[in-house]
């Protein structure tokens, strides 16, 4: 054959093997990338059920902002600040604003529909939409709502978004999907090493043995090992013992499975260590618990609970009044901290004892001598005849007590 055709031949058969591999390659990469989709679930709340430290930053961060008091300022204050849907949320306006902040961070976006308004316009009832089937579109300018297929008034909708955008927000966990994925790779890998009991040592032969041999062997090494209590095992000329070269936690994953699970808790603005997670980089910082709750409401939790009241403030109230989420509960100082505060004031004459007293103990002040009476003097409910109060009124006139 001569090299020309040859080298045609080649290049024909080439062409033809990658024209005949490129559409099964393609759809292998497309299959890839679909189960990748599917399974990432960056906004399904199942996900977020199955992974561990994913579930758990989503309800702190809801159940934080949800149990701060929202507080009204203005004229009149609506109804719904105390409870936007007595049907749905019972409890008040703390589990509709639950609702609110999970919608928000699992699904990147939360829908409130007002379902009454007062006769001035102003809204007086609403509640809170699952997220899940809501479709936005835009029409002529304007956005339309969609839940499932029934269509909703868009003048009664108020959407609050993560990452407002031109129709939906994003997840927090939409950027790490991988991390989710592989910490529950991670997880099920260790679940099975834990059922199937990977082995940490292997008997090696010498020798060529079958099957069956080998089934002996390990029996009677199973027999063996419960027989002697401890004792140490004695080999045949023919066999070794060798210990596999990793550990369990290796088998685990367990730093990976840390280091996926401090990554998502960063998605979800969640300190580490409020997770029981360890500093990353073995970190030698001290925070106190007052230190990271007041690092975790400035980096997270204020843009969140801000951007709700901002939202139900611009559309639920008129100009002047609004409605803001009141964090001083959530950030108090312990006792030992208000208490040295407070003595740091007294000190320096900037209150009264009476005015820490009634501050830090939540009791009204009370000159020193009157405490001091008011503790010498034995109740009037308590006292016996003999004490002779004044003030006691008799139930029957005295004379009457003569004629017994």
């Amino acid at each position: 054959m001569a090299l020309g055709e040859f080298i045609k031949r080649s290049l024909v058969g080439e062409r033809l093997e990658r024209e005949t591999a490129s559409p099964l390659f393609d759809q292998q990469v497309s299959d890839f990338w679909a189960n990748l989709q599917m399974t990432s679930g960056f906004s399904s709340p199942a996900l977020l059920e199955r992974v561990w430290v994913a579930n758990r930053c989503l309800h702190m961060n809801s159940n934080a902002i949800s149990r701060m008091p929202l507080r009204h300022y203005g004229s009149r204050q609506p109804a719904w600040v105390a409870n936007p849907d007595p049907i749905w949320f019972p409890n008040g306006i703390s589990d509709a604003v639950y609702a609110i902040v999970s919608s928000i961070y699992a699904w990147g976006d939360a829908f409130i529909y007002i379902t009454a308004r007062y006769a001035d316009g102003y809204p007086s009832a609403w509640t809170v939409l699952n997220p899940e089937p809501m479709t936005v579109s835009v029409e002529r300018g304007q956005r339309t709502y969609k839940s499932g297929q029934k269509s909703l008034d868009a003048d009664n909708m108020v959407q609050i978004s993560r990452t407002p955008g031109p129709t939906r927000g994003t997840s927090a966990i939409k950027a790490y999907s991988a991390y989710t994925n592989g910490l529950l790779a991670s997880s099920d890998l260790g679940r099975v090493m834990m059922v199937s009991g990977t082995p940490t040592a292997v008997i090696k032969a010498k020798r060529k043995v079958d099957a069956t041999q080998a089934r002996q062997i390990q029996d009677s090494w199973l027999a063996a090992t419960a027989a002697r209590r401890g004792a140490p095992a004695v080999l045949p000329p023919d066999l070794e013992f060798e210990k596999l070269g990793f550990s369990a936690e290796d088998l685990q994953l367990l730093s990976m499975q840390e280091f996926s699970a401090t990554v998502i808790a960063t998605a979800f603005g969640m300190p580490a260590q409020l997770v029981n997670l360890s500093l990353q980089g073995n970190g030698l910082n001290y925070q106190t618990p007052s230190l990271l709750f007041a690092l975790w409401w400035h980096t997270e939790l204020n843009t969140t609970s801000y951007s709700i009241g901002q939202a139900l403030s611009a559309v639920m109230l008129p100009a002047g009044s609004y409605v803001k989420f009141d964090p001083s509960e959530f950030l108090a100082p312990s006792f030992k901290e208000l208490v040295d505060a407070y003595a740091v004031l007294v000190d320096k004459g900037i209150v009264t004892a009476e005015e820490a007293r009634a501050a830090v103990l939540s009791m009204p002040p009370q000159a020193p001598e009157d405490a001091i009476n008011a503790f010498l003097t034995p109740p009037s409910a308590g006292a016996s005849p003999a004490q002779g109060n004044g003030n006691l009124v008799p139930l029957r006139p005295s004379s009457s007590a003569s004629s017994f």
